[in-house]
C-alpha cells in the first residue's frame, strides 16, 4: 500500500447557489499509520469533502487520490475497499430523481 493514503491537490467544489466555495483549493496529504480527524463548524465543507473522497461528488478543480485510486475515475475499485456512511442518511440533494436509484443499482450489481 502507498505511504500516502489520501492526497489532495487544489481540490475545489463550488455550488451554484453559494457565494463561497464549499471546498476552496484544498491541499493535503494523509499518510499511512496516522489517525486524522476532520473537524469544523456546520457549512465548513466536511461532508462535501468526504463525498468527493468517496467518489460520490465530482470536484470542480484539482485532484484527489484515495488508496492510490482516483475517486471518480476508479470508483468501482475504490468502492470495493472503502465504505462511507454519513451521519444523516438520505437522498442527496444534488442527484436527480433517477440518479439515486441508478447509484444504488450500480452498487448492488458490483456486489453480485
Amino acid at each position: 500500500m502507498s505511504e500516502h493514503q489520501i492526497q489532495l491537490q487544489g481540490l475545489v467544489k463550488q455550488f451554484a447557489d453559494m457565494k463561497k466555495p464549499a471546498v476552496a483549493r484544498l491541499d493535503c496529504t494523509i499518510q499511512s499509520g496516522y489517525v486524522t480527524g476532520l473537524v469544523g463548524p456546520d457549512g465548513a465543507g466536511k461532508t462535501t469533502l468526504m463525498r468527493m473522497l468517496a467518489g460520490l461528488l465530482k470536484p470542480d478543480e484539482g485532484s484527489a487520490t484515495v488508496l492510490g485510486l482516483d475517486p471518480i475515475r476508479d470508483d468501482s475499485a475504490l468502492h470495493a475497499v472503502l465504505g462511507y456512511m454519513p451521519q444523516k442518511f438520505g437522498l442527496y440533494e444534488d442527484l436527480t430523481g433517477d440518479g439515486e436509484p441508478q447509484s444504488l443499482r450500480r452498487s448492488a450489481q458490483r456486489h453480485r
